[in-house]
């Protein structure tokens, strides 16, 4: 038997009063979990490099022939919503589009403090509402502003 199995067969060593228990006394579990705990040398490094790296882009201006093409999908899609049933559950399933959006990061915009900035997203889902009031489509779980919409299918 080498010296290496004959350490892993001997059990671990109980000091119970002896000279090396008075001496190393049994560490509470809360002081011992600060030993293996991160060490953040620099408090708030880990979040300023991070937010850093996160890639966005400012809103893109549409020209007059997308402008154009856009409106007309959105008078199609009024059309289309007037057909729906009046109430709101019965036009679950209905009439699905896909629209591709600008959601705003609001902490990236604070953080380069050069205009808004985000990232374009496509969100489908069931018109389930159309306001042209106040300028917003229900999707079920959001609700989008028209004027964040650049895309509609």
């Amino acid at each position: 038997m080498t010296n290496y199995q004959a350490l892993l067969k001997k059990h671990r060593p109980v000091h119970n009063g002896d000279a090396f228990s008075k001496l190393h006394p049994k560490m509470p579990r809360g002081s011992r979990a600060k030993l293996f705990a991160p060490f953040d040398a620099l408090s708030g490094w880990d979040e300023a490099v991070g937010a850093e790296s996160v890639y966005t882009v400012h809103p893109a201006e549409l020209t007059e022939e997308m402008k154009q093409e856009l409106d007309e999908k959105w008078r199609a899609l009024w059309r289309q919503y007037q057909d729906l049933p009046k109430k709101r559950i019965d036009r679950k399933g209905k009439l699905q589009i896909s629209v591709l959006y600008f959601q705003e990061d609001i902490a990236q915009t604070a953080l380069h403090d050069d205009g808004p900035r985000g990232n374009y997203l496509w969100l489908n889902g069931d018109l389930l509402d159309f306001d042209p009031v106040t300028r917003t489509i229900d999707l079920g779980d959001r609700k989008i502003e028209m004027d964040r919409i650049y895309a509609i299918e």
